[in-house]
């Protein structure tokens, strides 16, 4: 079963003891600031990928600039110097072309903490040309439900947002527990010593059977999933960025002075300011090129 990339446990942070800042929140000890939203599918599909090799790049500098460090002769040292400013200069002309369709550089963050929170995730399943007409007789089966995706069809069970994603990561995550734990006690049913053993073990077998076949008609009943062959499409994400201790300030200091000059409500969130992050050693990049949304 292919699940959903996995949200860390968010936590709001408190504007004041009776509202809460929904541009702000709290995670392993740190602060994230909401810092970009994509709503659109297609969107979505591409900032992951243009996101990962951004993620690359920066690898691949930070990796180099250690292997400078350690460099011993300087004839290693000038190769890899010159790797390193061919892939800073990769670097800024792609982060220049990543800026002109989502609007933020990748330089201002991509060193820090951060991750993408899915808002809208859409469940299907692949499905055979037999197994398509035996749905069309259903009076719920809508032809939109049935989505192509190269030589592969695949049906809409469900679509899940907000917060109900943590909810069916954690069934999901159960699920998989369960049919995993059976495999292993079947195995242990086979080479149990004797009697009294193999008699445990089977019920236990028995229980966790139950239990997992309440939750999968709980699957089937809330999600429309029937089977383990689970594909997951993003269709919506926010990406939080980690927040230095001085911008949290100065945004904290932002939002109180804009309260004195008008009414805040949580449903209007403040703007969060421009941080001030620690850049990747300039070099002069090539003109980017334009590229389309």
């Amino acid at each position: 079963m292919t699940q959903p990339a996995t949200s860390p446990g968010l936590q709001k942070t408190p504007a004041t003891s009776s509202e809460v800042d929904t541009n702000l929140l709290t995670h392993d000890n740190k602060v994230f600031v909401r810092w970009l939203e994509i709503s659109e599918a297609n969107t979505m599909l591409r900032f992951q990928r243009d996101l990962e090799v951004m993620r690359n790049h920066s690898a691949r500098i930070v990796q180099l600039a250690q292997r400078i460090e350690q460099a011993v002769t300087a004839s290693e040292k000038d190769a890899l110097t010159k790797a390193r400013d061919t892939e800073l200069q990769n670097y800024r002309k792609n982060d220049a072309e990543f800026e002109l369709v989502y609007k933020t550089k990748t330089d201002d963050w991509i060193l820090r903490p951060h991750f993408l929170q899915n808002t809208k995730i859409r469940l299907l399943s692949p499905v055979t040309d037999d197994i398509i007409d035996k749905l069309r007789k259903g009076p719920d089966f809508k032809e939109s439900d049935i989505v192509a995706r190269g030589n592969q069809k695949l049906i809409l069970l469900s679509t899940v947002e907000g917060d109900q994603i943590p909810l069916l990561e954690r069934n999901l995550r159960i699920v998989v527990a369960q049919q995993t734990s059976l495999i292993q006690l079947r195995a242990a049913e086979k080479t149990a010593t004797d009697a009294e053993a193999k008699k445990r073990v089977q019920d236990e077998i028995e229980k966790v059977t139950k239990s997992l076949q309440t939750n999968a008609e709980l699957m089937l009943k809330t999600y429309g999933i029937f089977t383990n062959d689970i594909v997951v499409e993003n269709l919506g994400g926010i990406l939080w960025v980690a927040l230095l201790e001085e911008e949290l300030k100065r945004y904290i200091e932002k939002r109180e002075s804009s309260k004195g000059a008008k009414p805040v409500t949580a449903a209007a969130p403040t703007p969060a300011p421009a941080p001030t992050p620690p850049k990747f050693e300039a070099v002069k990049p090539e003109a980017p090129k334009a590229k389309k949304a």
